[in-house]
């Protein structure tokens, strides 16, 4: 008989499997699975299951998998918010962020429980359905003892209720010559504290839910500082818990590499303390070495900033010390972030007692508006609106049916454990017992693992086609039109089937090759001769932009692409299409700038610039009324989008200019958009146009309205712009440019604002004047960062000139000969 991980330390779902493999590859090796034993394997938890599985692989005899639920695994069975992850216990060690398990059989990836333990289970009914009914379930049974009957074992066992199949029947009795004892730890008190109902950490009722209740201060108490108790600890502390935000949060922090070498070494010398009973207060240790580092690397700011508000937390631990060594470092750093966190300002407030006895106070009835509980730890009365015990589950009543045939295994496993140390803390597969299981499933005939499955599913090809019909578009496939945006987003192939020439499809061509232009991996099955030098033309050998990669153009018809046809007009698909390559564009840009106008983060520094905090704020309200704007009116959105990537506005480069916006050139859109704004939110009455000339508009009070052109384009007809900006004839009042510097650009800006050059139109003619042409100048850089009042001042400044250089040109015109 083996035990397998029952009285392990740092027991994880994907470590019990590790036991699990590790142990019948073991036998194998030892020969023990010669001659097709019978096995029996109780528990079908992650250990049983696992164990089952391999043996029905290493061997060719009957394995029996008994389980007294009526589901596998039916521990995981019951939340969606508690996360599982294959790794990350062992955090900060190398590879502890890996979200895959990367198991020979019954592998898996990091994810919600509920979802990897679906994954688990129907990989191991590919298994049991693949070695010829030698892998027999036994669920809704209970087994009640082991009998040694000479080098057999017999299991007595009852079949409850709720088993599939078959009515209840008591002491049944099977014989096997192995068995495996997977009974886990048993499951946690229904009443740890009486007249308070425990929830189950295995339960989402478990899980502390966001302040729905308007609580000024919701008090929370929780017991146990197991790593049960830690995560329910911060999840309680948690505006709106998210089991993954948290882990992220902890793990992925800048700057926490530069801790972890610190927080392994503190481990080992708490554990080296507990191996020689010698007193180690590890939140002591963390206050001293580790409490200025997450401070000055922002870890305590940003767990303060998800803290909910006005929380009152009380943690109660057995003993003094609020951390032990037999926990996770990343849910005891995320408890202690969060300690820290709640002593930022006075609204929070945390208080740790210890003590055995926690009891509630009968005799309290609580008023409206008073918390629901009223506890007493051994003299300490404290008041709570939700209690969470975490106390771990019940060892001893999973234990009591196999105490005979356990005996002294339990002082036996601890020596051996004490004896081995840090080696048994984290359990590895070896290459031999991974490459045996690998060769035996692949003798089986075992399908991938589902994690595998939706790995190959998202690199098959997503195929689309297009056909002409008529006046109309036949659109078919596996990419419906409404997800044309969705290659954007995709790290996947996608495939557009083209038969006809570009000319047929009318204006939904410039909406496709815009879509593919853009994409990481977008491969157009067309025939080359009619649509490579039109791609080109409008991606690579465009005139208005730098930088634009043109996809791939493949002959013939890969097929696969008929189902879900839809039958639409041309003209009506076109401007569908662009309208939700649009929408992408905007929910992007608005991703951006919402964030960068509420803190001044800008990553990959899109923006750019530094501004303001007062300037910022008018820019929010402005880009609010903008956005409104552009949700209520597609064609106002594209017009904008349009003109901000292409300086030119001719009905013969609308299509080169709808090609143009996508992902490559969103650091632009960003750009112009954001500085456009910063003037706007400066220049009364500024908003965007939807007519020519421009994209920009602007009331200056009872004059006459000004129009504008915000751009971002790199090139003007093939010509860098800081080149050609100022002698471009622009067909707008004023124009705002994202280029940066004193360059060409300011030189021969200045032209059409001091004289009138002959060959220039007269002023009294409509654009002879010259536009305002603004730009990233070294002054306009420092009036945002110094805020709104100093940008209104330099724009101010910039009109007052502008209008001096009329008039000094006015004069000029009118001098005699």
């Amino acid at each position: 008989m083996y035990v397998l991980g029952c009285f392990d330390r740092r027991i994880t779902f994907y470590s019990q499997q590790v036991r699990a493999l590790s142990l019948v590859h073991a036998l194998h090796e030892l020969g023990y699975l010669q001659n097709a034993p019978q096995i029996a394997v109780i528990g079908a938890g992650a250990a049983g299951l696992t164990a089952a599985a391999a043996a029905a692989l290493a061997s060719a005899g009957r394995v029996v998998l008994f389980e007294t639920a009526r589901e596998l695994v039916p521990l995981q069975s019951a939340t969606a918010r508690r996360k599982l992850d294959p790794h990350i216990y062992d955090w900060p060690r190398d590879d502890a962020t890996d979200a895959i398990a990367n198991l020979p059989i019954l592998d898996w990836e990091a994810g919600a429980s509920r979802s990897v333990r679906q994954d688990v289970v129907l990989e191991f009914e590919d298994i049991a359905g693949r070695v010829a009914g030698r892998l027999e379930k036994r669920t809704g049974h209970q087994v009640k003892q082991i009998r040694g009957v000479g080098t057999t074992y017999e299991i007595i066992y009852d079949r409850l209720d709720n088993a599939p199949g078959g009515g209840p029947a008591q002491n049944l009795s099977d014989r096997f010559d192995m068995v495996f004892l997977a009974i886990g730890f048993g499951l946690e008190p229904r009443e740890t504290i009486r007249a308070i109902a425990d929830t189950s950490y295995w339960s989402d009722a478990g899980v502390p839910t966001a302040e729905f209740a308007a609580r000024p201060t919701p008090r929370f108490f929780i017991s146990g500082n197991g790593d049960g108790g830690l995560i329910d600890f911060v999840a309680a502390a948690s505006r709106d818990f998210d089991h993954r935000a948290m882990i992220r949060l902890i793990a992925e922090h800048p700057g926490i590499q530069e801790i972890a070498g610190d927080l392994v070494a503190i481990d080992a010398r708490a554990r080296d303390a507990q191996t020689n009973a010698v007193p180690f207060d590890m939140y002591a240790v963390y206050e001293a070495e580790i409490r200025e580092r997450i401070e000055a690397i922002g870890l305590v700011g940003e767990v303060a900033r998800r803290l909910r508000p006005g929380v009152q937390l009380t943690l109660q631990t057995e003993h003094p010390e609020i951390f032990t060594v037999n926990t996770s470092a990343l849910n005891r750093l995320a408890a202690f972030a969060t300690i820290k966190a709640c002593e930022t300002s006075d609204q929070w407030r945390f208080t740790h007692i210890h003590g055995q006895n926690v009891t509630r106070v009968e005799a309290y009835t609580p008023d409206a508006g008073q918390p629901a509980f009223l506890l007493d730890c051994e003299g300490t009365r404290i008041e709570a609106d939700e209690v969470i015990i975490r106390r771990g589950p019940k060892r001893a009543e999973a234990r009591r049916p196999f105490i005979d045939v356990l005996g002294d295994y339990e002082t036996t496993h601890s020596e051996w454990l004490q004896r081995h140390g840090d080696a048994t803390l984290v359990p590895t597969l070896s290459n031999k017992a991974r490459a045996f299981f690998d060769e035996r499933a692949k003798l089986e005939d075992i399908p991938l693992s589902r994690r595998r499955q939706r790995q190959a599913a998202a690199n098959l090809p997503v195929s689309f086609q297009l056909r002409v019909v008529g006046s109309d578009i036949r659109w078919s496939g596996a990419l419906s039109k409404e997800n044309i945006a969705e290659p954007w987003d995709a790290d996947r192939l996608y495939e557009v089937i083209l038969p006809g020439e570009p000319a047929d499809l009318g204006p939904v061509t410039s909406a496709i090759l815009r879509m593919a232009c853009h994409a990481r991996q977008v491969t157009l099955h067309a025939d080359p001769a009619h649509w490579r030098d039109h791609v080109r033309r409008l991606s690579a050998d465009s005139l208005h932009a730098a930088g634009m990669s043109t996809p791939r153009i493949v002959g013939g018809n890969p097929g696969g692409a008929a189902q879900n046809p839809e039958t639409i007009s041309a003209v009506r698909l076109g401007r569908q299409l662009h309208e939700w390559l649009d929408r992408w564009i905007l929910n992007c840009l608005h991703q951006h700038l919402a964030e960068f106008l509420r803190t001044g983060a800008d990553p990959g520094r899109a923006v750019g610039l530094a501004i303001a905090p007062d300037l910022r704020q008018m820019m929010a309200d402005t880009w609010d009324d903008w956005r409104d704007a552009f949700e209520d009116d597609p064609a106002l959105l594209n017009h904008f989008l349009r003109l901000m990537v292409c300086a030119t506005d001719e009905d013969d480069d609308l299509d080169a200019a709808q090609v143009l916006v996508g992902p490559n050139k969103l650091p632009a859109i960003i750009c112009g958009t954001a500085v456009s704004l910063a003037i706007a939110s400066s220049w009364e009455a500024t908003a965007p146009n939807s007519t020519r000339p421009g994209n920009l508009r602007r009331r200056r009070g009872g004059a006459t309205e000004w129009t504008g052109h915000g751009c971002a384009a790199d090139l003007i007809n093939g010509k860098a712009m800081p080149l050609c900006a100022g002698s471009f004839m622009w067909q707008t009042n004023f124009v705002i440019l994202t280029v940066q510097g004193t360059i060409e650009l300011a030189k021969r800006a200045e032209i059409p604002f001091a004289q009138v050059e002959s060959g220039q139109p007269a002023f009294t003619e409509t654009d002879g004047s010259g536009p305002v042409v603004m730009w990233i100048s070294a002054a306009f850089s420092n009036a945002v960062e110094t805020g709104a009042d100093a940008l209104s001042a330099t724009l101010a400044d910039v009109e007052n000139r502008h209008f001096a250089r009329l008039t000094a040109a006015i004069q000029k015109v009118e001098e005699p000969a």
